[in-house]
């Protein structure tokens, strides 16, 4: 059954939250302001900067999916698990973009978060000095797209910084609209 083939007269409003969407909301929510309070500019270490950002954007990219997507959590969470199709950041953001729920710049602009976080992960000597991560820094597009152009002398730090937060806003608002885009499960004949 799909969404449009419910009754005419139900009070179905798919901007609604409830039940466990509502929780995932509240849980999505609860870990924005864990990110908020690790991901700011006062953190010294780069390394944790880096990883903490990355992270909450994987984070994102898994409710989006599990709101897309039929409402079977044993099977979706098997999906999603690490050594599954969609259990990996890299095969999350093809999903999502797959999916048509972002566009190829937050897409493009994911993966090179993606090669940050593994230089940083895999690099005890990685730096936003190093020449590949400040050329990758430099390469983040959406915050040019929706936000402003960075003011000369933006470190690539600053860039990473604002290039993440734009992209975390917008997620937000893409796991809304995966929920109102929800798949539905398909009834025997």
């Amino acid at each position: 059954m799909s969404i449009t083939d419910k009754d005419e007269d139900s009070e179905y409003d798919p901007t609604w939250i409830t039940g466990k969407d509502l929780e995932r909301h509240f849980a999505l929510e609860s870990a924005l302001f864990e990110f908020s309070r690790l991901f700011n500019h006062e953190e010294k270490n780069d390394r944790a900067v880096v990883i903490v950002g990355a992270a909450y954007l994987d984070t994102l990219l898994e409710h989006i999916i599990i709101a897309f997507l039929v409402d079977d959590p044993k099977e979706v969470a098997e999906l999603l698990r690490c050594d599954q199709p969609l259990g990996t950041y890299g095969s999350r953001t093809r999903a999502a973009y797959c999916f048509g729920l972002i566009n190829k710049t937050i897409r493009d602009d994911l993966r090179v978060v993606g090669k940050i976080r593994n230089r940083f992960a895999h690099d005890l000597y990685a730096s936003f000095e190093d020449q590949q991560i400040r050329s990758w820094c430099v390469a983040l597009k959406w915050h040019r797209t929706a936000y402003m152009q960075p003011p000369p002398g933006a470190s690539e730090r600053d860039l990473f910084n604002v290039g993440v937060n734009q992209l975390v806003c917008h997620l937000n608002g893409i796991v809304s609209i995966a929920r109102g885009e929800k798949r539905m499960i398909r009834r025997g004949d």
